[in-house]
């Protein structure tokens, strides 16, 4: 449940921050086409990152699959080019900043709860063997002499 509130709330930020403003539509509206087909980098009407954005960030569904893409480590468009790499020179080091501080809380959360699933299984099964031990001992005690 938590996890799935995380993405949420990831989903809306990526969706306000890289999402379509109200009444974009480059794809179909202005005939640019898929952001994977463009070759003009540099058209000031198919900004690439603004396709991008409108591609993958245009609801908070699309958004949401997208955020869980990027926590898997799956950066790449349909047509195999890096998504990062156009919204980086797109909208500059605000993005690499924001970017990079998501990877670092996923990847440091996500082993923190991997580790402590680890050492509490361990601890657990240390425990299950002491007490086995103990029972052992007693055992022994009363009645093997």
């Amino acid at each position: 449940a938590v996890f799935c509130c995380v993405l949420y709330l990831l989903a809306l930020v990526f969706r306000l921050l890289l999402g379509p403003v109200p009444g974009q539509d480059l794809i179909f509206g202005e005939g640019c086409g898929w952001p994977d087909d463009v070759m003009d980098y540099n058209d000031p009407v198919c900004k690439i990152h603004f396709m991008y954005g409108e591609e993958f960030f245009g609801s908070v569904s699309s958004s949401m699959f997208t955020a869980f893409r990027f926590m898997l480590g799956d950066y790449s468009t349909r047509g195999g080019k890096s998504m990062i790499i156009a919204l980086s020179a797109g909208y500059g080091i605000g993005f690499d900043v924001v970017f990079v501080t998501f990877m670092l809380v996923v990847m440091f959360g996500f082993f923190n709860i991997i580790t402590a699933i680890f050492v509490d299984s361990t601890t657990a099964g240390l425990k299950h063997n002491d007490v086995k031990r103990k029972y052992a001992q007693q055992y022994e005690r009363e009645f093997v002499r």
